[in-house]
């Protein structure tokens, strides 16, 4: 459990920094919910899919940009390979992952741009863990404790873009793709978010 401690104290560490140094940081919390979408074996992108819910904070930082750090449960992500898994037809899937990703906002006003900055673009890593998981093949058999795991872990690199509908309602689509690991794919997440304030 050190790298998601030593992580976790990373984006705290950021948030204090961006409150000393900036006067004008203004902080602000939301809830976020919706669905990733992953390809985990054969050659669709959206085969599996599964949740991606939990908390989000903000700090801006500038005018136009503010830091993100996101506390989640996020399932069926394409995120880490496992050593070894039986050459069969899969059915339902479920990996479970805790997932803390970081990134920076540059934000857009479009058409609302009077009133609040309606329109944003992401870039950043997140840090994931697998959890739990389990595996049946296409017929219903459970295949979970065929399936090995020797690492756990994985950064990934992501990328999205968020649109505010108002102040507090958003809808954020994102990619991630895992860093130094071969044979893995990207994952898109659609999420809605709620905003405090």
């Amino acid at each position: 459990m050190k790298p998601i401690k030593l992580f976790a104290l990373t984006a705290f560490l950021i948030f204090q920094y961006v409150s000393a140094t900036s006067q004008n940081a203004r902080f602000n919390a939301g809830i976020i919910a919706g669905l990733n979408f992953s390809e985990l074996e054969g050659n669709g992108i959206t085969d599996y899919f599964g949740l991606n819910a939990g908390l989000i904070g903000t700090a801006r930082i500038a005018k136009h940009s503010q830091i993100g750090v996101e506390f989640l449960f996020s399932q069926n992500g394409e995120y880490v390979y496992p050593s070894f898994y039986p050459q069969l037809e899969y059915g339902k899937v479920w990996l479970n992952y805790i997932e803390i990703p970081v990134h920076v906002d540059w934000l857009i006003g479009v058409f609302q741009k009077e009133k609040f900055y309606d329109w944003n673009l992401n870039i950043g890593v997140a840090y994931t863990r697998l959890i739990s998981y389990s595996a049946k093949d296409i017929e219903g058999i459970e295949v979970s404790n065929q399936i090995i795991y020797n690492n756990k872990e994985s950064f990934l690199l992501q990328a999205g873009t968020t649109y505010h509908f108002t102040k507090k309602v958003a809808l954020n689509l994102k990619a991630s793709l895992p860093i130094r690991i071969d044979g893995l794919s990207w994952t898109l997440g659609a999420r809605m978010i709620y905003m405090m304030r």
